[in-house]
């Protein structure tokens, strides 16, 4: 299935589900995998697609050249400013689950995202009804803060140390936002424009206008273009570490090759190498996050994408084909989250594998569903959901 009809199906699924007041009318499976296949979408949308956008202003670059002529690649990987280490230290053996507090008189509350010390989790609640409105849920070591943002459909991506988030409104003409001592304002820029990560220095990395990878230094300042390869490219960046270390995707006009790639502090822009899956080289890739130079993402096989883990400093390529959704999050030692393919949450690294536990509900592909980790892998977040019920939020405290 395309991306776009995923998507249109996924929204279609969470308004139906919006308009529940006295209780659900589908399936919680049909309302929890339409909730989370919508934010994936709207969270993992590589590019813009050229034609959807006809007539539209080319942002203008405020800082780095749109194009470059070429792409310098050198001979070995140059070093990040922090660097992961190799091999990772062992996964915890255990992983205790205890729920998070959620609104009154919300039918589905899903987490987004964890700020690198596990301080902030951010979320969103869909309180039923026919408004489109969903408040952003942030929770500060556990306690509960509803948060309201303008527009509508509201999607937080992401928060920082300083319990600054960022996110995206409107299903038409999106436009980014970043909320900040009690408020939220609109990010400038060409819309559509999406934020999709904040660093601790307030740096915000995203998309703008036809589809060009951004970065906003200041929220008060337009967005600079990142540099791409020479020709028409379009694309996005999708997170952005401490020391400035920018990951997104690239993609060749009206090629449909989506390709991960990494801005590094030194502004050099460089290709992540492509895995050998099933014994063939993987087509695509997309880089989604990135943690003391590990950066997560996916690669395409033979059979569909596998969650993938690049090395910056070393160039090392790894997959995980035993992982069914991954690359989302990223810890120091460059341990994963996500999903098995038995649908159930899981912490991973190479090597080994630790399923996370559930809530009581041994039985539903729904049961748990992992999304972000701390940068000391110490604290997981993500959804769980009891006896097969709606998802609540949910921790896990790893030791």
């Amino acid at each position: 299935m395309n991306d776009r009809l995923d998507d249109r199906l996924g929204r279609t699924l969470e308004r139906r589900a919006g308009l529940i007041v006295d209780g659900p009318r589908f399936s919680a499976e049909e309302i929890v995998q339409a909730g989370r296949a919508a934010a994936r979408r709207r969270t993992s949308q590589m590019w813009i697609s050229a034609a959807a956008v006809v007539g539209v202003t080319v942002l203008a670059s405020v800082a780095a050249p749109t194009v470059v002529d070429s792409v310098p690649q050198p001979a070995h990987p140059a070093p990040v400013a922090s660097r992961p280490t190799t091999p990772p230290r062992g996964l915890p053996t255990r992983c205790p689950v205890e729920r998070l507090a959620v609104p009154a008189r919300s039918i589905m509350d899903m987490v987004i995202g964890m700020d690198p010390t596990g301080r902030y989790i951010v979320g969103r609640t869909n309180p039923g009804g026919k408004s489109p409105i969903l408040d952003m849920l942030i929770w500060d070591n556990g306690l509960l803060h509803v948060v309201h943002v303008p527009g509508d459909q509201q999607l937080p991506t992401d928060i920082n140390t300083s319990g600054v988030a960022v996110g995206v409104s409107g299903t038409t003409g999106e436009q980014a936002w970043m909320y900040r001592d009690g408020a939220a304002t609109y990010l400038p820029g060409q819309r559509p424009t999406r934020a999709n990560a904040i660093n601790d220095g307030g740096v915000v990395v995203g998309s703008a206008g036809r589809g060009q990878p951004v970065v906003w230094r200041s929220p008060s300042t337009e967005p600079t273009v990142l540099p791409m390869p020479s020709g028409a490219w379009e694309g996005e960046a999708r997170d952005i570490a401490a020391d400035g270390t920018i990951v997104g995707t690239l993609n060749r006009q009206g090629a449909s090759m989506p390709q991960a790639y990494a801005w590094l502090p030194n502004g050099t822009l460089r290709k992540l190498r492509l895995p050998v899956i099933d014994g063939a080289k993987a087509t695509t890739s997309r880089a989604m996050s990135i943690s003391d130079g590990w950066v997560a993402g996916t690669a395409r096989g033979p059979h569909g994408d596998v969650p993938t883990r690049w090395n910056l400093r070393t160039g090392e390529v790894q997959t995980f084909p035993e992982m069914s959704i991954g690359g989302r999050s990223v810890s120091a030692d460059g341990w994963l989250v996500g999903n098995n393919r038995e649908g159930r949450a899981v912490l991973a690294s190479h090597p080994g594998t630790l399923t996370l536990p559930d809530l009581n509900n041994h039985n539903s592909s729904l049961a748990n569903y992992a999304v972000a980790i701390s940068r000391n892998g110490h604290l997981i977040a993500g959804d769980g959901s009891p006896a097969g019920d709606l998802p609540v939020p949910v921790i896990w405290r790893c030791g």
